[in-house]
């Protein structure tokens, strides 16, 4: 499939609704589907029996500042939620404790850990540091935020730590990597994301 095409079905599939039901689609080989979608890269772990897919332009390793989004399928071909990953990356520790957005404008809550003792994740080496969090997108506000941001001309994602702040702008290919993969999950899916 040529880019110009794949980018026209991807935007499509994004911006419009899928008017087909799940129980009218034909059965899908949905690891083969995956792993045909140009843009998705998976990594199988094969103690747990599940792939994971990620698209290409996501940073191999999670020490750097992410946003993404990214899906698993079970060897059974079980679709998981799609799941956020976030990552703040610095010198200097913030202590993560929450994190929402603007969005063009329009504040956004994130999806994010909650419910741990610590809530966000932590590691440092070689005087860098970097939090995260990973959680599912599935209930409809946390699906409705994901696609403002997927959309958007601008993000600011603010980090909020115990006693300061960070800011990040998510890039252009970040919002690309965000609409290619909510349009690749609905090709499996085979209807809209909701």
């Amino acid at each position: 499939m040529k880019p110009s095409l794949l980018f026209g079905l991807l935007t499509f599939l994004v911006l419009s609704p899928v008017t087909a039901r799940a129980e009218e689609a034909k059965p899908v080989d949905r690891i083969a589907l995956a792993q045909s979608i140009k843009g998705l890269i998976g990594q199988r772990d094969k103690m747990r029996g599940i792939t994971w897919y990620k698209h290409a332009a996501v940073p191999k390793y999670d020490n750097t500042n992410t946003f993404y989004l990214y899906f698993g399928i079970t060897d059974d071909q079980i679709l998981t939620p799609l799941r956020l990953k976030i990552t703040y990356s610095s010198d200097s520790w913030l202590f993560v404790q929450s994190v929402w957005g603007k969005s063009d404008g329009k504040k956004i809550d994130l999806p994010q850990v909650s419910g741990t003792i610590m809530g966000w994740e932590r590691d440092n080496s070689g005087g860098k540091i970097w939090e995260w969090s990973d959680a599912p997108v599935d209930t409809d506000t946390e699906i409705a935020a994901v696609r403002q941001i997927s959309i958007s001309k601008e993000t600011i994602v603010r980090f909020e730590g115990r006693q300061y702040y960070g800011d990040r702008t998510l890039t252009a290919a970040q919002l690309l990597a965000l609409r290619e993969t909510i349009a690749a999950y609905q090709l499996i899916l085979a209807k809209t994301w909701q």
